[in-house]
């Protein structure tokens, strides 16, 4: 009952049973040694035993392999979208450089053209800040006095007036813009003639003050510098109404006018040195070259 009760414990069934497994699998080798063809009922029996626990550790082994293989795989694809993603970045940077070099030079190409066609003294600028507040517009150029720039002269863009240089210093200007309350342009309807000025309203918005009630103006109309003020030569745009208003009494008529500069994204302006003088009409240039040939 003892022997029986030892080889029946649980605690060592195990190691008896891999013992007897084991002596079954020598006595199968030896009677294979011996006589081979009477073992083919073990050798079947022994496959049948051993090979689902074969197929069990190869697909374990498969599937611990794959699992690396895919995670080796999401590593790899990790980097690479990390890599493609920094080109990509790097792509978007140059393709926006090159955007701003072109705007740059198509800028400054219109400039080139406007300065040709101006046949005055004309100092470049470029726009380096703008005044924040609400009560006044201004704005900054890295232009100053050792540039030559000095109070009052009249800046402008291609499209037309910008406004006039209100403080210098040696490297540096403030430009009082057009569309601020205290500034005033002498001007003049271009279709009509009809005279007055132009005083800022803040925003993006100026005045025709002191326009006769008789004066004809319509919406549209250009207004440009009439050349009277000594600072703005005549002739430059300086924008177009957009409401007329008669309504009332009194001597004049209320007219709105919008800049022909958006004074928002200005970028580069021009100071003028000297006066735009109007060309001289065909006849006052034959006479001239007459009388130099004479």
């Amino acid at each position: 009952m003892r022997i029986r009760d030892f080889f029946l414990s649980r605690r060592y069934s195990l190691p008896i049973f891999i013992v007897l497994f084991l002596l079954f699998a020598l006595v199968l080798m030896s009677l294979r040694a011996k006589q081979r063809k009477g073992v083919d009922f073990f050798d079947a029996l022994l496959m049948e035993i051993c090979s689902p626990f074969q197929k069990g550790a190869t697909l374990a082994i498969k599937t611990v392999q794959g699992t690396f293989q895919r995670y080796l795989f999401l590593i790899n694809l990790e980097e690479e979208n990390r890599i493609l993603k920094q080109k990509i970045a790097q792509l978007q940077e140059e393709n926006h450089q090159m955007k701003e070099i072109k705007l740059a030079n198509e800028r400054l190409r219109e400039l080139l053209q406007f300065r040709e066609k101006k046949p005055s003294s004309m100092v470049g600028a470029e726009v380096i800040g703008q005044d924040p507040s609400s009560w006044f517009k201004s704005l900054t150029i890295d232009k100053g006095e050792r540039d030559g720039v000095k109070k009052g002269m009249a800046v402008i863009s291609p499209t037309g007036v910008v406004g006039q240089i209100l403080k210098t210093a040696p490297d540096y200007a403030v430009v009082l813009l057009l569309t601020d309350y205290n500034s005033a342009i002498d001007s003049v309807v271009q279709r009509t003639r009809a005279k007055a000025i132009v005083e800022g309203k803040g925003e993006n918005r100026c005045q025709l003050k002191y326009l006769l009630r008789t004066d004809e103006v319509a919406v549209g109309d250009v207004v440009i510098t009439s050349g009277l003020g000594g600072n703005f030569p005549k002739g430059l745009r300086i924008g177009e109404v957009r409401r007329v208003d008669k309504r009332g009494h009194g001597v004049f008529q209320y007219a709105e006018l919008v800049p022909s500069v958006d004074l928002t994204q200005l970028e580069e302006v021009f100071v003028i040195m000297e006066p735009l003088l109007p060309s001289p009409p065909k006849e006052e240039k034959g006479k001239k070259e007459k009388k130099t040939k004479k």
